[in-house]
């Protein structure tokens, strides 16, 4: 059967089938088609020239053609659905109810019992996700100076290297060397729509350079000093600058935070600390890259679920107190992602003075 579709080469695949189905334009009704590195996904009507400009504007390289379909059968809702019978049904109880889909590469945590099963597993998952090239499951926990996690290829073909697609970005990675967390895209959102024209703002734990390429395009007219430590997230975060066309905005630097905050103390306005693992001891660091006047210092922690916010508040204000410097208030502070059973991450946003 002929009907409308949109081709798109695979790499950006992921960025257009999300736009389809929030225009609600995708048919479910037909298989996407693979063929020479493009996807071929089928919607359902011709296109408007709002709706074209729309997707062209997101892709220059997704384009309209009229395709011969196969009918769908029904697509799976989830994981276990695109398994169907393949697991035992106690083995299947397992499979995780979350997953990582960084570009075409996804991330699977499975555990002892599962892992026999990790080929079965890895293809539901792609046949879950039509546009991913590689599933890779986590043998390590993100962890070390470079904050990388270990994993290892259960399916699929080529690289660790994918571009994952943000908002009005794009992230050149590989997802073996940097770390890269797709879930928070919306907090980092949260925090570049917060940027003023003018500012001057230091991310201290950059890696390949999501929150500063995202502030560099949501508010142009700010400037951001982006450093990390990692040799491999550094060589990303100068492609990505060059890449988003940032480069008279942002400004990357490598090396530890706390020895750059001693070469340009007092220069921000607002400075970012996500390093959630170990945030506190970068906190001397943070105050001393904040002006002398103040600014605002977006700080992230983990804490157990049941413990109360009001005791991470208290203990960073008496960190930064012991720093010379003092809170005047906190304008957020909430657990913004589950990141284990009773363990949460944990945003702070703090004025300080």
């Amino acid at each position: 059967m002929r009907a409308y579709d949109i081709e798109v080469d695979q790499q950006n695949a992921q960025h257009i089938i999300r736009l389809l189905k929030k225009m609600e334009l995708r048919d479910r009704a037909f298989e996407i088609i693979r063929r020479n590195g493009h996807l071929v996904i089928p919607i359902k009507r011709d296109l408007s020239i709002a709706e074209l400009t729309e997707i062209s504007g997101s892709s220059s390289r997704a384009k309209v053609v009229e395709e011969e379909f196969m009918t769908s059968s029904q697509r799976p809702r989830d994981l276990r659905e695109a398994i169907g019978r393949a697991l035992p049904s106690d083995i299947a109880d397992q499979l995780p109810r979350s997953y990582d889909v960084v570009g075409d590469i996804g991330i699977l945590e499975l555990n002892d019992e599962l892992q026999a099963f990790s080929k079965i597993i890895a293809n539901g998952l792609m046949n879950l996700n039509p546009h991913l090239r590689l599933v890779v499951r986590e043998v390590e926990k993100t962890s070390g100076q470079y904050r990388t996690r270990g994993i290892e290829v259960i399916a699929g073909s080529g690289s660790t290297e994918t571009v994952h697609f943000e908002f009005s970005s794009k992230f050149h990675l590989d997802v073996a060397s940097v770390y890269f967390n797709p879930r928070l895209s919306h907090e980092r959102m949260r925090v570049a729509s917060q940027v003023m024209g003018g500012e001057v703002v230091v991310d201290m734990f950059a890696g390949v350079g999501t929150y500063s390429i995202l502030i560099a395009k949501t508010q142009p007219r700010a400037r951001v000093f982006s450093i990390d430590l990692n040799p491999a997230a550094y060589k990303y975060l100068q492609e990505n600058i060059f890449v988003n066309k940032v480069a008279d905005k942002v400004t990357p630097l490598l090396g530890d935070s706390r020895e750059v905050a001693s070469k340009l103390p007092g220069i921000a306005d607002r400075v970012i600390m996500n390093l959630p693992s170990d945030s506190q001891t970068f906190l001397g660091a943070a105050a001393k890259f904040l002006r002398k006047s103040g600014g605002i210092l977006h700080f992230y922690c983990f804490g157990s679920r049941s413990e109360e916010l009001q005791n991470l508040s208290d203990s960073f204000q008496d960190e930064i107190e012991s720093y010379g410097r003092r809170v005047a208030s906190f304008s957020f502070l909430r657990a913004i992602k589950e990141v284990a059973p009773n363990r949460v991450q944990v945003a702070l946003d703090a004025i300080i003075l």
